[in-house]
């Protein structure tokens, strides 16, 4: 156990600082109006992942899904998306944010 604890700590200093990517959460619930909506996006310009849930009730859910992750998502990497079903009924989406040059 000794010899498994030291060989964590040295690939630490080996392999230099960890960082942990920031996330995003963004709900568009059934109570919830357009611009909050956008004022919660905004928010997640300096986060690294970004996830998103849009209720079923809305009746073009899944065209702002779509949306959504063709502006937001950095589409060279795995976007993750899900569809709602009888316990879930939220759509939603996980993928890394899109880096922009005008984000600060």
């Amino acid at each position: 156990m000794r010899k498994l604890s030291l060989i964590l700590i040295l690939n630490m200093f080996i392999f230099g600082k960890l960082f942990a990517g920031s996330w995003c959460k963004v709900l568009y619930g059934t109570e919830m109006t357009e611009g909050e909506l956008q004022e919660q996006i905004s928010k997640c310009r300096n986060s690294d992942n970004f996830f998103l849930a849009i209720h079923s009730s809305y009746s073009n859910a899944g065209n702002l899904l779509n949306g959504f992750t063709a502006e937001l998502c950095n589409l060279n990497r795995r976007v993750i998306t899900t569809s709602p079903n009888d316990k879930d009924p939220f759509f939603s989406l996980v993928c890394e944010y899109k880096k922009n040059f005008l984000r600060k």
